[in-house]
């Protein structure tokens, strides 16, 4: 089919605002230094009038330095009683007016966090979603994109109304109400099926409403991409269409872009669903930030993080945290090698707050990086420090070794409690039926991680340490069932890689048996 003047000519203006952005993001990762504290001092001047700007003494800062000495590491806790006074409808507590969002996060680790969004972050949002696709249209020149429509699976746009008039639901749900005019023709789901909170019954509808629509961009978070595609294909096959894959489906689907967990352990499912290789661009995002990460190359998967969008960074050695007197560092002053906590000051008043994830940088200036998970992901059985980053990487390794299609997975800890010494336990869901060599599994993943993290080879050598790992599989649909279960399901919600706690306990939560294709791997 021929494009219309209108497409040629709009493909080619967002070709050259790609590279227009290339060029403003190169001069400020080259001095980010600048762009960083122009940044932070933006932000404290704009809540120099607030009650917690009054409190910490905003007007006199006058460097990052000063910032520091004022503004102590905030966790949670620590910021909630000033979110609970902007909550209430009080104004000018930690930004200029009234709060008129909070974003419920997706507590992964500390239960749920309602978390400010103000009218300065929806805009600062908005323009930072144009950088996943920007740096796409810079690797491909693809004036094409954008001539069909882009699916953003989300949470619901359907949002509760505190007695305060502030809303309330998912950072993903309230940005789909503030979707730009001219995007919204091109943006699916509609309006309706956006409202729909419940999981499985969004799902279906998405597909219904998209199954002969020309989409092109498929976006949201990547433990969900199984799912949508399973259901877009059974429905498809339902109504006589060909459906041998996605592809056959969507056959100009050219791009899907995703963040909050590791696109790497669904890399094959997602594959395997769409029949033909499909782009990914990886983002790092969270409510308290919006996009603070993109994959800026196609043959790398290290992000960039973006220093010139409003939000000022701090690091934080991650075994520091908790110290009397960490050190924090700007991201001019970071290391490649090392894993940081992350701290994020930005337009919702939100300062030097802990939001619980772990940075490694691999490059500098720009700065690139992996995601290594939570905070209070980390595997510390006997003082091993094993990061959902080494997690992931030796699953995905593992299982490419054995043929393994893994649908999703935890792993939590043993602690010995029967006698026998401590192991993690990994809990694998596959994607379809395999008989597999369980022994072997255990074996390359201790491996494997032996090989990444000192700490957990020598701890693995000492008589007194920890055990081989026990590998047992669960059946299909279980953490479906565990999510659902605990009101995570959708959205920005994703398994946690890190369970502490009783494996059995988890397993009974999720009202599923073991049942493992060959004998537990679990022999010294």
């Amino acid at each position: 089919m021929s494009r219309t003047l209108f497409q040629r000519v709009s493909g080619r203006a967002l070709i050259l605002a790609a590279h227009a952005r290339g060029v403003q993001l190169d001069r400020a990762s080259e001095r980010p230094a600048a762009a960083q504290e122009r940044a932070l001092l933006t932000l404290v001047h704009r809540a120099r009038d607030t009650a917690f700007g009054r409190t910490h003494d905003f007007a006199r800062i006058r460097s990052v330095a000063d910032f520091r000495a004022r503004v102590p590491i905030h966790r949670y806790a620590d910021l909630d009683p000033w979110f609970a006074r902007a909550r209430s409808g009080e104004p000018d507590v930690i930004w200029p007016g009234k709060m008129p969002y909070f974003g419920m996060s997706s507590g992964t680790t500390a239960g749920n966090k309602y978390l400010p969004i103000s009218h300065d972050s929806v805009r600062q949002q908005q323009r930072g979603g144009f950088d996943p696709l920007a740096a796409y249209l810079r690797w491909t020149g693809d004036t094409a994109l954008m001539d069909g429509v882009a699916l953003m699976l989300g949470g619901s746009s359907q949002l509760d109304r505190l007695p305060s008039g502030a809303l309330v639901g998912d950072n993903t749900g309230i940005m789909a109400n503030h979707m730009p005019r001219f995007v919204e023709p091109r943006y699916r789901p509609r309006r309706e099926t956006r409202r729909i909170a419940d999981w499985d019954r969004k799902i279906d509808a998405v597909v219904r409403e998209t199954l002969r629509e020309d989409v092109r961009l498929v976006a949201g978070t990547p433990s969900w991409f199984p799912g949508l595609f399973d259901r877009l294909l059974e429905v498809a096959r339902e109504v006589g269409m060909p459906a041998g894959s996605v592809r056959e489906v969507w056959p100009n689907l050219r791009l899907i872009t995703g963040g909050g967990i590791n696109y790497e352990p669904y890399r094959p499912l997602i594959e395997a669903r769409l029949g033909q290789s499909v782009p990914y661009v990886d983002v790092y995002n969270a409510t308290e930030g919006g996009i603070m990460g993109v994959q800026d190359r196609a043959d790398d998967r290290a992000m960039r993080l973006i220093p010139d969008n409003g939000v000022f960074y701090e690091f934080v050695p991650v075994e520091e945290l908790d110290a009397p007197r960490p050190r924090r560092f700007a991201l001019a002053e970071v290391e490649t090698g090392v894993t940081y906590a992350l701290l994020v000051s930005t337009m919702s008043g939100i300062f030097s707050y802990a939001i619980g994830d772990c940075l490694r940088f691999v490059g500098r200036f720009p700065h690139r990086f992996y995601f290594e998970g939570r905070t209070a992901g980390f595997l510390n059985v006997t003082g091993e420090h094993v990061s959902q980053g080494e997690l992931e990487r030796a699953l995905r390794r593992t299982a490419e070794s054995l043929g393994l299609e893994v649908a999703n997975f935890t792993v939590t800890a043993d602690v010995g409690l029967e006698g026998g010494g401590a192991r993690h336990v990994w809990l694998l869901e596959l994607g379809r039926a395999q008989a597999f060599d369980v022994a072997r599994c255990a074996t390359l993943l201790d491996d494997d991680v032996r090989a990444a993290n000192g700490d957990y080879d020598a701890h693995r050598s000492s008589p007194l340490g920890l055990r081989l790992p026990l590998v047992r599989t669960v059946p299909a649909g279980t953490f479906h069932a565990f999510m659902k279960a605990r009101g995570k399901l959708g959205g920005q919600h994703k398994v946690p890689r890190v369970t502490l706690g009783d494996p059995r306990a988890l397993l009974e939560s999720c009202a599923a048996a073991l049942t493992p294709h060959a004998p537990d791997a679990h022999a010294e």
